[in-house]
């Protein structure tokens, strides 16, 4: 059986199971005879981790949800990206010819143009220190004096610096060493397939920054193109746990650090007039907002980058192809599935101020989760 967390539950003994909302859990019901009432034993799809956790956070997951894609061929001598058109006969998606009755929603995402006019590639950031480590992962990694150490080799070896306290980083996470090796791949798959990226911009949060900087490193454009910090891209406030808009490191820290940055830049929202637990309406409102300046200052033909949150691929794309708001009573559910360094891409048609979805130029990253290993357990203990 797949059961599915309704909430996030912090392990309070050894063995028990970190679980955050959304989780799912394999559990064996030949296996729960032992176990005290309100209790099972279940294995994280996420972690690959298992341990004892409270059956009344959980509830059984539907079918459709626990479906995994495992792999995708394609059998092609050259590379799609490179050498097919919107106009060719006979033209497949997903290896299928369209019908005529397919929707006009679904026959717009198309093979990206050889001959591009301008594109826009927004990217969800890669894996976050949280969650593989959940919401305390700072405490993890702090001595009794308060200072940093790597407790784990996902953990990132050092924090940048800044002149705040470094528990501002428990609401502003890093990428974990998956996350910048995820980015840089990404990078150098682009690169692969002759992407050119004029402009990119990025979410103020931490781990988009460090997306954005280890992408332009994969596509060795990192002493070319600048990152452009855009407050306007931080995902729905009303998702911050704090309740708080989180306390982001400055430009000038940033660049200190090696990031990157314009620091000439100055964004089309600046981080005080990000309110805290911003209604829907008010989120998708400032996201169409941003991509339609964004879209406006960047004339040249190529590739603007957007590194932004899971939110950020419906939120930014749907007005620009003219599609309303996504109702707010699935949007979560839509987002939830979207995986670390999903993307989406949308291409300028030739018709002034005309987009359309189109196939990104890369394939998505899958890979399964790395279990916590002690070697004690099983090796030279009973």
């Amino acid at each position: 059986q797949t059961l599915r967390a309704l909430f996030q539950y912090k392990p309070q003994n050894i063995d028990e199971l970190m679980i955050n909302t959304g989780d799912f859990i394999y559990v064996d019901p030949s296996q729960q005879s032992d176990v005290c009432e309100g209790w099972v034993i279940g294995t994280s799809h996420r972690t690959g981790c298992r341990g004892f956790l409270p059956e009344n956070y959980t509830e059984r997951a539907s079918e459709s949800d626990t479906w995994v894609k495992h792999r995708e061929y394609v059998l092609a001598t050259t590379p799609r990206f490179l050498t097919q058109t919107k106009n060719e006969p006979n033209e497949k998606l997903n290896g299928e010819v369209p019908s005529s009755t397919m929707s006009r929603s679904l026959i717009n995402i198309l093979p990206l143009q050889k001959t591009l006019l301008r594109g826009v590639l927004v990217m969800r950031h890669g894996e976050r220190v949280d969650q593989v480590f959940g919401k305390s992962w700072l405490q993890q990694c702090l001595t009794a004096d308060g200072k940093y150490y790597r407790a784990d080799l996902n953990f990132p070896p050092t924090l940048p610096k800044r002149k705040d306290s470094i528990e501002h980083f428990e609401y502003d996470p890093p990428l974990s060493c998956c996350g910048v090796f995820q980015s840089r791949l990404i990078g150098e798959a682009l690169l692969d397939q002759e992407v050119t990226v004029n402009y990119i911009y990025s979410s103020p949060a931490l781990r988009c920054i460090q997306t954005a900087q280890h992408v332009l490193q994969g596509l060795q454009l990192d002493h070319k193109v600048k990152i452009r910090v855009e407050p306007g891209l931080f995902e729905w406030t009303k998702w911050e746990a704090s309740k708080v808009i989180p306390s982001f490191m400055t430009v000038t820290e940033l660049a200190d650090a090696s990031y990157k940055i314009d620091t000439s830049y100055r964004g089309y929202f600046s981080l005080s007039s990000l309110m805290p637990s911003e209604s829907y309406e008010e989120y998708v409102s400032r996201s169409s907002a941003v991509i339609k300046q964004i879209i406006t200052a960047c004339s040249s033909k190529g590739v603007i980058l957007i590194v932004g949150h899971g939110s950020s691929l419906t939120s930014l794309t749907r007005p620009l192809i003219g599609l309303p708001d996504r109702d707010s009573s699935n949007f979560a559910q839509v987002v939830r599935k979207i995986p670390s360094l999903g993307m989406c891409f949308c291409e300028e048609m030739k018709e002034e101020n005309k987009w359309q979805m189109a196939n990104p130029p890369v394939k998505t990253l899958t890979h399964g989760a790395n279990a916590a290993f002690n070697w004690r357990n099983g090796i030279v203990e009973d």
